[in-house]
């Protein structure tokens, strides 16, 4: 018998919860896991989960005689992994003691309004990130400058994008054009004397790094169409940052070719 929650309200809960650790970057496994473990505590007979980055199906089993089925679609993808640790102590805590619908909703409630960073936080840590990673390939102090300032003019140009729900293609190839070509400026004026040092630092805010990860740990665990999907876009944004820096850099030396 299914206690605190009806067999409906359970699925209900079960994918919601599911669907929010999607959102916020974790892993399949951990997904399909949390889904399934929330579901047997509850009093289900068994439980039944396929996820993929873009969908969740479940299924479960109370008795011989109901079995549900629901499905869930994945419209948007980010990385929270706060919210992740979050989602992670409430499954823990309902799998250890059950609780209410109405109690489950107010306790996802409260999640969704965890505090996050400002913007003029991640203005300036995406900045810091650029200036740090120009520094430790070798660049000058006036290069890293050069680095903080268009990687915090970045992460504007990121969350404007954002508000406009544009593909992460689309905004990666746009931050790969301000780089390579906020980078050239830059050194035209006197910021420095290597402004390949200054790309490739400003570079890896965008580089998708725990998008990789996460594709190389889905693929261990045998989730290999997730992870194959994930590694796709993975490498689908990688080609996007590399031509949109390639941009400038192409029409620089066409022009010094042509004058």
């Amino acid at each position: 018998m299914i206690t605190c929650m009806t067999s409906a309200e359970l699925l209900s809960c079960a994918l919601l919860l599911g669907r929010r650790l999607l959102e916020c970057g974790a892993e399949i496994y951990r997904v399909e896991e949390s889904i399934e473990r929330m579901c047997l505590s509850y009093g289900a007979q068994s439980a039944d989960v396929y996820a993929v980055p873009t969908a969740i199906i479940a299924t479960i089993r109370i008795d011989e005689e109901e079995i549900l089925t629901q499905t869930s679609r994945i419209k948007q993808r980010g990385t929270d992994l706060d919210k992740v640790a979050a989602l992670n102590g409430l499954c823990r805590a309902v799998c250890t003691c059950p609780v209410s619908y109405g109690q489950f909703q107010k306790d996802m409630q409260q999640i969704e309004a965890r505090p996050q960073y400002s913007k003029q936080v991640q203005y300036f840590a995406c900045g810091g990130v650029a200036a740090f990673f120009t520094l430790l390939f070798g660049g000058s102090f006036t290069e890293g400058l050069l680095a903080f300032i268009i990687g915090f003019l970045l992460q504007i140009l990121v969350s404007y994008t954002e508000r406009l729900y544009m593909h992460a293609l689309f905004t990666n190839l746009l931050g790969g054009v301000w780089i390579s070509l906020a980078a050239l400026l830059g050194v035209a004026v006197g910021f420095g004397h290597n402004y390949d040092v200054v790309i490739i630092g400003s570079i890896m805010p965008l580089v998708p790094g725990l998008l990789m990860t996460n594709s190389i740990r889905d693929m261990i665990a045998g989730d290999f169409m997730a992870g194959i999907s994930r590694f796709s876009e993975a490498l689908l944004i990688a080609a996007g940052i590399a031509a949109g820096a390639a941009i400038p850099l192409g029409m620089r030396t066409l022009l010094l070719g042509v004058f």
